[in-house]
């Protein structure tokens, strides 16, 4: 495959919510770098990062701009949280290929001129809130077959609420900022 092909793979594959296909594109000991620093090494780490990414929202757009050179794309991405608004911003990733496959990715944003309607803290507590939601409604399954876990569904919804209560207003209605009504 040529540089723009493992570009327009993985980017398809993320847009896709298509986990299998990111090893055909990275190399088993492949090192992805997110813009925010998180790093993940390794085949495995980096397919569990998208699961997460495409468990918590949904990629809207990531639209390759243009292939700088061999080892570098442009690109606009836009990415809407289950919880939340979106966020977007213009970025660049460098990129490295090893064996047929990307062996390193490392994201930048262009910090200026990125929308995000909510700070660090609100986003990390977000995700903390869509993961205690998970684990209510898994907690709550195991209660219709095993009496242990009855009363433990209530309790973390009790913890749901409090950590949704952190949130700024309107970060549980992203809809009114897409200009539905409520």
């Amino acid at each position: 495959m040529s540089p723009k092909e493992f570009v327009n793979a993985f980017i398809s594959a993320s847009k896709s919510k298509d986990v299998p296909v990111l090893s055909d594109v990275f190399t088993e000991d492949a090192v992805y770098v997110t813009h925010n620093g998180a790093t993940y090494r390794g085949l495995a780490q980096i397919q569990e990062y998208f699961k997460t990414l495409f468990y918590e929202g949904e990629i809207r757009a990531w639209d390759v701009k243009r292939l700088l050179d061999e080892t570098a794309v442009e690109w606009y991405y836009e990415y809407r949280f289950n919880y939340a608004g979106s966020v977007s911003y213009d970025g660049v990733s460098l990129f490295e290929i090893s064996n047929g496959k990307i062996s390193l990715w490392r994201d930048f944003i262009q910090a200026a001129k990125r929308t995000y309607p909510l700070e660090v803290k609100d986003i990390e507590l977000l995700q903390a809130a869509g993961r205690l939601e998970t684990c209510a409604d898994w907690i709550d399954t195991l209660s219709r077959h095993d009496e242990r876990f009855l009363g433990a569904a209530e309790k973390l919804q009790v913890a749901l609420d409090e950590l949704i209560s952190l949130l700024p207003a309107d970060t549980m209605h992203p809809e009114l900022q897409e200009g539905e009504d409520a």
